[in-house]
Order: structure tokens, then C-alpha cells, then sequence
């Protein structure tokens, strides 16, 4: 997949032996709050009339703002209304538990949109791990916040932010593939252009396999490797869309949001409703990236 600009390497420090190490292993930014905290106490207070904890962002790289970025960290997108009045530059989603169990990905999508239409950079933080990043990186946030990275791991973590798409074999007639599956992943939805579909959900059934550029070499990290998790997170994001009257405009949707990611070649989809009498109907497309194309 292709960003509009590069998403950004952000570790939370607590002191500044922290920060340098972080900056020296090749962090973008360090942040820590604005107020030191006493031994023993929780999080950063927060400012007062409802504002959010303020938080200072240190750039290590040449390129990027040489002043500190005052950034807004939030624990719930519900938040965002004390930031417009705050004179942030950032803000930061950073719930207390993981990020992509905290909120849907259609909830962290609108999150982002939120920022951009206030003209401010939109950060996840959240106990984020590695095999988060792929998955954050369809929502194209500004920067990812990590706590306690070790040298090893943030270098690993800066690869999959700056390649994105691993080393794949080159293109040729007929491209090497692989083929990854996610097969019976089930969830409700609302879906149906009968009247009596309308007033509740109902469950569907979804198969996807792809062909994935197969990888020049022999992975050994989550970074070379077409994570699975981007295939399930698409068919949520489609469940938060709200009400969609055919199976089969679900299915061309979802192979369309695949073959974005230059990794695929083609994709198949079946969806199927559950609950109306068979054991289960529903449609079943293949579609390719020259489809996509033309």
C-alpha cells in the first residue's frame, strides 16, 4: 500500500537517558509528559476544564519540527473536544489497554479523520506491539507510539514503518505466489433489501483467499509477511458501516479494499447469510488487480 507521507517512530520515555537511547536507536521522536511525576504516582495530571494530558514530542531527525510538539493524549475518542481549544499540534489515542482491542477499526478511522479535519496530526499509542503496525497502517496515522522498545525491536519496528511492502520477488509474467486464507470468520451484520432484514442483524459468513507476491526469501519476521489480521480488520470495518442491502456489493467492497495492497494479485471472497433457512446462501466473486485497474 502507498501513504500520502511516511508514518512516524515514537517512544515514551521517563527520563532523558531514556530519550537519548531512543533517539540513538533510531526513534523519530521521544515523548514524555509536561509535568514530571512524583515517585510512585499514576499518569500525568491532566491540565485543568477538562483538557487533556499534555505531553511534549522531541524530534531526532533533521527533517521533521526542530521545537517541541505539544501533543494531547486521550484515552477514549470521546475526548476530542477539549483538544481544539488547547493549541496542540498532535493528537494522541492512547488508551490504557491495547489499542485495537480498546476500539474498532472503524472507530480509530473516524478518529483519524477527526484529526485531519482539525488540521492535526493523529498519533496511536495503546500498548502497541509489532504486529500492530500493518494493521495501523491502513488507517495512514502520522505516528505509532511504543513503550519500552528495545534497540532490537525498534529497529525491526522502523523496517515494517519504511517498507511497508516487504522484498517480493520481481514481477514477471507469470508472478510466484502465495496463497493466505481466512475462512469462516463470522460477525453480524445489518444486511438485507427485504423490509423485515432492516430491523435486525443477521450473521455472515465470510471465506477470503489471496495471492500474495511470494517473498523473495524465506520470512522470518512479521514484517515479510502478509498478516492475515488486515483480511479480518477490512470485514469489521464493513460490519461499522452500518446497513448494505446485497451480500454481493459487500463482497466486490471488500475485494476492492484488498487489492489496494500492491502485495495481492487477486482475491476471492464468498459471503453468506446464515440465517434465513439453508444452512447458508450467498455469493462468491474472484477478482484481480487488472480488474481493479481498468
Amino acid at each position: 500500500m502507498t501513504l500520502s507521507k511516511p508514518c512516524r517512530l515514537a517512544i515514551a520515555v521517563r527520563s532523558p537517558e531514556e530519550a537519548r537511547r531512543a533517539l540513538e536507536a533510531g526513534a523519530d521522536y521521544v515523548l514524555a509528559p509536561a509535568r514530571r511525576d512524583r515517585p510512585g504516582a499514576g499518569p500525568a495530571e491532566r491540565a485543568g476544564d477538562g483538557q487533556p494530558e499534555l505531553y511534549f514530542a522531541m524530534a531526532g531527525d533533521v527533517t521533521l519540527p526542530a521545537d517541541p510538539l505539544r501533543v494531547a493524549r486521550l484515552e477514549a475518542p470521546d475526548e476530542f473536544v477539549g483538544v481544539l481549544r488547547g493549541g496542540y499540534s498532535v493528537v494522541l489515542l492512547d488508551p490504557e489497554r491495547a489499542l485495537l482491542r480498546a476500539f474498532p477499526l472503524e472507530t480509530l478511522a473516524e478518529f483519524q479523520r477527526a484529526c485531519r479535519e482539525a488540521r492535526l496530526e493523529c498519533w496511536f499509542g495503546g500498548r502497541l506491539e509489532l504486529p500492530d503496525i500493518p494493521r495501523l497502517l491502513v488507517l495512514s496515522p502520522d505516528a505509532l507510539v511504543f513503550e519500552d522498545m528495545e534497540a532490537e525491536t525498534l529497529a525491526a519496528g522502523r523496517r515494517m514503518l519504511e517498507a511497508p511492502v516487504p522484498p517480493f520477488a520481481p514481477e514477471r509474467a507469470v508472478a510466484a505466489t502465495d496463497r493466505i486464507f481466512v475462512r469462516g470468520f463470522t460477525l453480524p451484520f445489518r444486511v438485507g433489501a427485504y423490509r423485515f432484514e432492516r430491523d435486525r442483524t443477521q450473521r455472515l459468513r465470510f471465506t477470503v483467499e489471496a495471492e500474495v507476491r511470494r517473498p523473495s526469501r524465506v520470512p522470518r519476521e512479521v514484517s515479510e509477511v502478509y498478516s492475515y489480521d488486515i483480511v479480518t480488520d477490512a470485514i469489521r470495518r464493513l460490519a461499522d458501516q452500518g446497513h448494505t442491502d446485497l451480500v454481493e456489493a459487500l463482497a466486490e467492497d471488500l475485494a476492492a479494499d484488498l487489492l489496494r495492497d500492491g502485495r495481492l494479485l487477486s482475491v476471492e471472497v464468498q459471503v453468506e447469510k446464515l440465517d434465513l433457512g439453508p444452512e447458508a446462501v450467498g455469493v462468491s466473486i474472484r477478482r484481480t488487480r487488472e480488474d481493479g485497474q481498468t
